[in-house]
Order: C-alpha cells, then sequence, then structure tokens
C-alpha cells in the first residue's frame, strides 16, 4: 500500500511539523519578531539567568485547522567574561482537524474503508536542547552572542478518521506515530540597550534527522488492517530563521507575536498562520 503510506506519512508529519513551531526551535519564515533563543542579550561571570515563556499558534486553510501552545524553560550558567552554557526544556502540544485516512484490511474479503469526515490530529512533544555561548562583545553600547548545541525531541501523534464499510457500523481508523528527531543548532543573536528596552536582533539554523514509527487499528473487532504499522527515516531538514526581540528592562518581559498569511496558489487556499509568544526573563541579583 505505497498510496496509503504515504497519505499517512504526509499528514502526520505535517503534524510533527506543526508542533515545533511551538518548540523551542525555530520557524521558517522570512522574518519574526519573537522571544529570543538564548535566555538574555549578555552574561555575566558566574551570574545566572533564566527565562520562561508560552505560546499559542494556529495553522489553517486548505481544509486544515490545526492549534496548540506550550510551555518552556531557558537556563544559563556564565563560565567567564566570553564562555556560558544553557539548557533548555519545554512541553507543546497540539489539536485540530484535518484530511484523514483508513487502510483496507480482510474479514470474508477485502473490505474497503468509506471515509465520512475530517480526521482528528492530537499530539505532544518534549524538547530537549542545549548551547555552548561565546559572548564576542559586551559593552555599554550592545553585545554579541554566538552559540551553538545539539537538540532533541520526542513527538506523540494520534490521527482518527471516522469511516464505515459497506454493511457495517461506522467506526473510527486510528493511526498512532512516535518520532524521535537529533540534531544540531547554530545561531547569533545581538543586544542593543535603548533606555527602558534592549532591541534583540538573532540569526538561528536548526538542522534535524529522526525516524518515526506508525502502528495503525481498523476500530472493528477481530479485524486487522493490511497494513499494521511501520517505520521510516526522517531524512535530515534545516530551518532557519531570522527575527528581532523587544525586552521591556524594568518587566525582563518580551512579546513576539507572528501573523504569515501565505497567498494562494490557483484554486487551492492559502494558509494562515497565527503565533503568539510571551516570556519573561529572571536575572538574580
Amino acid at each position: 500500500m505505497k498510496i496509503g503510506r504515504s497519505v499517512v506519512i504526509f499528514t502526520l508529519l505535517f503534524g510533527l511539523a506543526y508542533l515545533k513551531t511551538g518548540s523551542l526551535r525555530a520557524q521558517q519564515a522570512n522574518f519574526q519578531f519573537a522571544p529570543a533563543p538564548i535566555a538574555y542579550p549578555y552574561f555575566e561571570p558566574g551570574r545566572a539567568d533564566f527565562k520562561v515563556g508560552g505560546g499559542y499558534g494556529s495553522i489553517s486553510g486548505n481544509n486544515i485547522t490545526i492549534s496548540g501552545g506550550g510551555a518552556y524553560g531557558i537556563a544559563r550558567k556564565a563560565l567567564n567574561e566570553q564562555f556560558a552554557v544553557d539548557g533548555a526544556l519545554g512541553l507543546f502540544g497540539v489539536s485540530g482537524k484535518t484530511p484523514g485516512f483508513a487502510l483496507p484490511f480482510w474479514y470474508s474479503g477485502l473490505r474497503i474503508p468509506i471515509i465520512t469526515g475530517k480526521a482528528t490530529l492530537t499530539g505532544v512533544t518534549f524538547p530537549l536542547l542545549g548551547n555552548l555561548e561565546f559572548q564576542a562583545i559586551h559593552s555599554p553600547k550592545g553585545s554579541l552572542i554566538l552559540f551553538g548545541g545539539m537538540n532533541m525531541s520526542l513527538s506523540s501523534l494520534t490521527l482518527q478518521t471516522p469511516y464505515y464499510v459497506s454493511g457495517w457500523g461506522h467506526t473510527q481508523f486510528t493511526t498512532n506515530a512516535t518520532a524521535s528527531l537529533v540534531g544540531f543548532q547554530f545561531g547569533i543573536q545581538a543586544g542593543i540597550p535603548l533606555g527602558n528596552f534592549n532591541i534583540v536582533p538573532f540569526m538561528m539554523m536548526i538542522t534535524d534527522s529522526g525516524s518515526a514509527s506508525f502502528t495503525f487499528k481498523t476500530g472493528y473487532q477481530n479485524t486487522t488492517s493490511i497494513v499494521t504499522g511501520g517505520v521510516v527515516n526522517i531524512q535530515p531538514f534545516t530551518t532557519t530563521s531570522t527575527g528581532m526581540d523587544i525586552i521591556y528592562v524594568p518587566w525582563n518581559l518580551s512579546l513576539g507575536t507572528l501573523w504569515q498569511q501565505a497567498a494562494s496558489n490557483g484554486s487551492q487556499n492559502g494558509f494562515k498562520t497565527v503565533l503568539i509568544q510571551l516570556s519573561w526573563h529572571f536575572r538574580p541579583s
């Protein structure tokens, strides 16, 4: 069932890609106003920096409606004036409606599924990453930090598609997927103080690869789908982002939002993407 396998891979990896937009990773976008990828625009010897944040996002268009959100935390410890280490973890969830699918099964002959509606997609992801930071510039006029390290994430998704076969009652075809990704990230982040504000432009690149495992359940007792499951490799892929954060220093608060309307392509509807993130920085004295 090559066609059915292609459909499930596309649908579920689309959900995995959406989970990444809410996580600690960068988004593929021309420019975004969003919380910066590391804890604070600069660091000082022996000092720790912390950042906690959360966000909400949605994607709609092309018969797909998905939304989700979550929270994350970042901690950094300066080793000296030039080097620091940081780590981050998060938890994000997603749910929505997408075109679904159901695979045929054998029961006194081949039973062909008849889809009756959109599929329900739910999922959760746990991202984890760490960086070594190099502070190239730190002065009253501004700062510049280069950073790089490893990242990984574990994601679980469920897709339930309503359907029936001729002469049988209605049920749901369930697909469960678990995916793991491991990769590297590299970036640069600056800090420009302007009165009560700190302007923080950044650029980041992430390369990931991994694998995803799938299981399929027909929803009917004593039946088995013609394909019960499988494992696919997720080939290496790269995402990049450039953006800017604005930190209100008296409150150590930043607000980043992204509203993206992709143009329609021929007779297909475009995608509308909304992402709202809020983060708070804490620097113990």
